[in-house]
Formats: structure tokens, sequence, C-alpha cells
């Protein structure tokens, strides 16, 4: 296996595989010659690394979830409110919907716009 490869492949490697592969090479160490402290405290060291890095993704996503929840239910407060974007389209809210992540706000005049873009509500 060549050095790509095996890149390719450690990128690969998620956290559980990672234990197991751990696990594995302590269990079938040769115990006349123990993995180095050294490589063994940097293993160590590398799977702390990757469970926070899980935990900080798996916690993002919750984030993103309930601000999603949050946007839309700000949303549902615009209807039958005159809004205005940056770009000028203004109309009434007449009504919302969550589309790719996005809370979508459909105005009477048949443009939609994004919770994001809103800058005046009136």
């Amino acid at each position: 296996m060549d050095i790509t490869s095996a890149s390719a492949v450690g990128k690969a490697l998620g956290k559980d595989e990672f234990l197991k592969l751990f696990t594995s090479q302590l269990k079938y160490q040769d115990p006349l010659k123990p993995l180095d402290s050294t490589e063994f405290t940097a293993q160590l060291a590398q799977f702390s690394s990757l469970e926070q890095l899980y935990n900080l993704s798996s916690g993002m996503q919750q984030l993103a979830t309930a601000q999603q929840q949050v946007n839309s239910a700000s949303a549902v407060g615009l209807i039958g409110r005159t809004i205005k974007t940056a770009d000028g389209t203004s109309g009434k809210a007449t009504s919302i919907s969550v589309s790719n992540g996005t809370t979508q706000i459909m105005l009477d005049n048949g443009k939609t716009v994004a919770f994001g873009d809103i800058q005046e509500i009136s």
C-alpha cells in the first residue's frame, strides 16, 4: 500500500473503527516488544481528539436543528405582516415553508424570501 492509499484509508476510519484497530493492536502486541510508550501516548491522544471532534460535530448538528426550529417558530409570527429584504423585495407574508434546512416566507406577490434575508418588518 502506498502513502496515498494509506492516507485515504486513514481519512475513512471513523471513531468505532479506530477504537477496534487500537484495541486489536493492544491485544495482539508482542509481550517481549510492547508498544513504545511515546507511540502509545500519541495514539491515545489521537483517539481523544477524534472523540472530541465527534462530540463537537454532534453538538453542532443539534444546535443547527434547534436554530432551524427557532427560525420556523419566529417566522410564523410574521404571517400577515409586511416584510422587506435588503434587495428591495417587499410584501405581506402569507405562509412559511422549510426547504433544505432554510425557512422560506411566501409573500402575497408570489415571491419567496429566506427568513435570514428580512431587513424590515412592519
